[in-house]
């Protein structure tokens, strides 16, 4: 009874080693050799191996060369050490474009369909190992531009390649609609296009992998993750001359169904020369992305936000990205966002004890239809550099600021112990209108006895009165700025006139003349507060630092009613107010005008004052001339008066357009 136990129990040892080692196909096997192409043997082996329900591919020591290879389910490929699977430079070697119905290419930037390596809809399949897929991408280009016009290629450009007839092959691994897919401890070599393209799959797994791109190849990027669900990147070293991780959603089969979520990457050293992490591109959803202890290196960018790449299209919903230990160095900006059309969405970001070092500050840029939401800086410092150690490139040049944060507006914008930075306090921003040189002359006094300043904005002719007023104002420490030269409406001239014909006789002879006088001039006050989107991005390319509209269906509130029917109090219209963490994203600044013309209440305009010094917010206040009697849509100097003072009495500073933050 003894012995048939252990024989038994001896049985059940050989049959679960036998479960536990996969077969092992090695491609000497089935003729492989390193004197000529090796492709349709490893793919004898490939395909053995997948039609026995799985096993190893073997590798050893060499250089392969090989085309195209199609991977199986439960195949692993293992490259020992020293093995280098060798990409064909010969098209004929490649799949064609048409070799399965989601395949892509690009003949803008010149690169065809063609795979090292495909994986299509197949599971639990892996390249492991020790050795090296080299895609002989320098093979397909011609002689490097060594000044390149795109500043951020620091080591210079190959755009082009030899071949244009042919192009040159696409994403050097390309798997798609496929589940399980696992990479660990091989090096990625030397790509044509992108290095690895994932797309519409489900569980990816890389660990510990090494990309080494051409830095100089356009379009090099290292991992592509494209509508991916449950993705892990992990203890990886990534050198590319593109982005190095592109997170995208631009699965045009069922995208629905396809979202791009729970991404998990870490401890990776990142050197890119554009984004070293990039998120949009597509018309999908991007959510539930974590980055933890990575190191972004060179970088153009070192995290960015495309969501809307194309005017007018839809663009991708990121949403829930959360950054924490995350070091940028040696880079452009270490946070940048942009977005050219109105459907997309970024909301829900968090960065959490990163370090920054790079010439130019945070920034966000977007459309005034449409702008981030919820994106909080917590714990988090930036280094300024005036020049790159990297081939400092002539286009980085200028003068930069040296703030933590700059650009477009944010909706709730979170700057916690971040560093560079000033206290957060509320702001009063003050502006008045027209031509009345001898009311504002009048109340420098007042101005300079609560150490408060303001925007005037001119109209008209800057001829010599202009010009001396002007001055004077700017010598006292106020700020000067644009009202038309005709005072005429932007939305009613650009309906009927070109851009161009617009600038040309409204704006340009008062730009002229103020550049003639040596009056610095960086805002633009709309006349009658009507604008459009199209004249803020006008104004913003014209070089205006900031442009002044109104609040419409808001002015101050008239107690008896009169004229005010509907209206309430302005303190109590949240959207007169916007926090001032947000005031180094703002452009355009939205006013509430005073008057006696708008029945102002000046209680409620004190109200205002108090409620911004209490929440820490901005309000922005305007008038035309300033007298004891004044009346239409000027302001008594006693309400200036009160104005000044209640702002003193709570702490709340009395700026103008050009300090702000």
């Amino acid at each position: 009874m003894l012995r048939k136990t252990i024989l038994l129990f001896s049985l059940l040892l050989v049959v679960a080693e036998g479960f536990a080692k996969p077969a092992f196909y090695p491609i000497l096997k089935y003729g492989a050799r390193t004197d000529v192409p090796a492709t349709e043997a490893i793919q004898k082996a490939i395909d053995a191996a997948g039609a026995a329900g799985g096993g190893v591919v073997y590798v050893p020591k060499g250089t392969w060369t090989t085309g195209t290879l199609w991977l199986r389910s439960h195949v692993e490929l293992y490259l020992a050490d020293g093995a280098v699977l060798k990409g064909s430079t010969l098209e004929a070697d490649y799949n064609r474009n048409d070799a399965f119905p989601e395949n892509f290419w690009s003949d803008g930037e010149e690169w065809s369909g063609g795979h090292l390596i495909i994986a299509y809809k197949v599971e639990d399949v892996a390249i492991k190992g020790e050795g090296t897929i080299d895609g002989s991408g320098p093979e397909f280009f011609g002689e490097c531009e060594e000044d390149s016009r795109f500043p951020w290629y620091k080591y210079g450009l190959k755009l082009h390649p030899v071949d244009r007839s042919w192009f040159r092959p696409g994403p050097m691994v390309a798997m798609f609609l496929s589940k399980d897919i696992r990479m660990e401890g091989v090096t990625l070599k030397d790509t044509p296009c992108w290095t690895a393209h994932f797309r519409c799959c489900d569980g990816l797994d890389i660990r510990n992998v090494t990309i080494d791109a051409d830095r100089t190849i356009a379009n090099s990027d290292g991992f592509s993750i494209d509508c991916m669900r449950n993705v892990t990147v992990k203890d990886c070293i990534i050198r590319t001359g593109d982005d190095g991780l592109a997170i995208r959603a631009s699965c045009t089969i069922l995208p629905e169904e396809h979202p791009c979520e729970n991404i998990h990457i870490s401890n990776c050293d990142i050197w890119s020369c554009c984004y070293g992490i990039r998120f949009g591109i597509g018309s999908g959803t991007v959510r539930n992305v974590e980055v933890v202890d990575c190191r972004i290196h060179e970088a153009a960018n070192g995290f960015g936000f495309n969501p809307a790449w194309i005017p007018g299209k839809k663009g991708v919903y990121i949403e829930d990205i959360r950054f924490s230990r995350c070091d940028v160095r040696e880079c452009a900006r270490p946070v940048e966002s942009n977005a050219v059309s109105d459907d997309w969405r970024i909301r829900n970001i968090s960065f959490e004890d990163c370090r920054f070092e790079s010439l130019l500050p945070v920034a966000f840029s977007s459309p005034e239809s449409r702008h981030p939401e919820n994106v909080t800086f917590r714990n988090c410092t930036r280094k300024h550099l005036d020049a790159l150690r990297v081939r400092h490139h002539r286009g980085w040049g200028g003068e930069r600021s040296k703030k933590f944060i700059e650009g477009g507006p944010v909706t709730n914008l979170r700057l916690e112990n971040c560093q560079p930075s000033e206290e957060i306090t509320g702001l009063l921003v003050l502006s008045f209108d027209d031509r009345n040189f001898d009311d504002w002359v009048n109340a420098l006094p007042i101005f300079e006895k609560y150490g408060a300043h303001a925007t005037f904005f001119v109209s008209g002719p800057i001829n010599g009165d202009a010009v001396r007023t002007m001055k004077r104002l700017s010598e006292a420490g106020h700020s000067v700025g644009l009202h038309g030269l005709r005072h005429a409406n932007a939305d009613d001239e650009l309906a009927v006139k070109s851009p161009e014909q617009f600038y040309k006789e409204e704006i340009e002879p008062q730009r002229e003349a103020c550049r003639v006088a040596y009056i610095p001039i960086t805002s633009y006050a709309y006349p009658n507060c009507r604008r459009t989107d199209e004249s803020d991005s006008l104004f913003r390319k014209w070089g205006f630092a900031h442009v002044r509209g109104g609040h419409s269906g808001v002015a101050p509130f008239d107690p008896k009613g009169e004229k005010q029917e509907g209206l309430k109090p302005v303190h109590t219209v949240d959207r007169v107010f916007f926090p001032a963490s947000e005031s180094p994203l703002r452009y355009r600044l939205d006013t509430v005008i005073a008057g006696e013309a708008y029945h102002t209440d000046i209680g409620d305009i004190l109200a205002c004052i108090r409620r911004a010094a209490e929440r820490k917010e901005v309000f922005v206040l305007t008038s035309h001339g300033i007298s004891p009697d004044a009346k239409s849509i000027n302001m008594k100097t006693e309400w200036l008066e009160r104005i000044l003072a209640t702002a003193q009495e709570c702490g709340l500073r009395a700026v103008g357009f050009d300090e702000l933050p």
